[in-house]
């Protein structure tokens, strides 16, 4: 079971489960946790504490059974959380060689719905790493299986991983990327979450931006609107990494269009994230 803030802000999805656990009480104490830890975890990675990443994924391939092949969707779920957490520490081999690891696991036990998430996590491991060729193949793998099995978020999902490795080759491939997004669009901004829509919008400003063609003055207003849409969104989801990469870009064209006091606005607010990010012992005690 794989649990993200789609639609809420942190602090509203946790009262969420909070209330779930008081008024559902035929629910058992063990999904409930499971819950909670998979909101900690993505709190704990959008804040960039990934010290206390790691221990939660510790604690959940902690409640699965050690026998071979019981409760295998907790396990899949604790090592895709654990390669995440690799990813994100940027140790690029260690969560290629777990995401392997798993990819084998679900071919031994016919999960192949799980396969599409594992494919696409191996895409955006290379994508991280700078290696966008070898990210590709893995990318259009993990759409095929999501055709196959009609998994259309997550297929949308891995199109804009594919764009953004397209991307990732140069700029020269812009518009075939912002067609690939422009594709997705409508099941992204329409089923997806916080942090997919506001990675969309990034992505669709890094195109612009990109574009040789294109002029900063002339498309100043789709590309803002985009940073703007996204920053809304990460601010809900505390993720400071992405934020901080949203108002980065908006400081740019802020510079670029000589709007100087909106472009520092925007700067402060980049610095914001950043000290943020650099500090996550600063938002650990708020975690539980």
């Amino acid at each position: 079971m794989f649990i993200c803030c789609c639609f809420y802000c942190m602090q509203d999805a946790f009262a969420a489960l909070k209330v779930a656990e008081e008024k559902f009480l035929t629910v058992s104490k063990s999904k409930v946790l499971l819950l909670k830890l998979q909101l900690l975890h993505e709190r704990a990675l959008h804040c960039g504490n990934l010290k206390l990443a790691q221990r939660i994924c510790n604690e959940l391939g902690g409640l699965a059974s050690t026998a071979m092949g019981v409760d295998m969707e907790l396990k899949v779920e604790a090592s895709l959380r654990e390669a995440r957490t690799l990813l994100a520490a940027k140790q690029y081999s260690q969560a290629a060689n777990v995401a392997h690891s798993l990819f084998c696991t679900c071919h031994k036990f016919n999960l192949q719905i799980e396969k599409a998430s594992v494919l696409l996590l191996l895409a955006e491991i290379h994508k991280k790493s700078g290696n966008a060729v070898l990210g590709l193949p893995y990318a259009l793998a993990s759409i095929s299986f999501c055709q196959s099995f009609n998994l259309d978020l997550l297929k949308a999902s891995a199109t804009l991983t594919l764009a953004e490795l397209w991307l990732g080759l140069g700029s020269n491939h812009t518009k075939r990327a912002l067609d690939l997004l422009h594709g997705a669009f409508p099941m992204i901004l329409g089923h997806g979450g916080l942090e997919l829509r506001a990675r969309a919008y990034i992505f669709e400003a890094n195109c612009y931006l990109s574009d040789p063609s294109s002029s900063v003055s002339t498309d100043s207003d789709t590309v803002l609107d985009s940073l703007r849409q996204a920053s809304d969104e990460l601010q809900a989801l505390e993720y400071h990494e992405l934020a901080a990469e949203a108002s980065y870009l908006m400081a740019m064209v802020y510079d670029k269009l000589g709007r100087l006091d909106e472009r520092e606005e925007a700067a402060s607010l980049f610095k914001k994230h950043i000290i943020a990010l650099e500090n996550p012992q600063d938002v650990e005690q708020n975690m539980a």
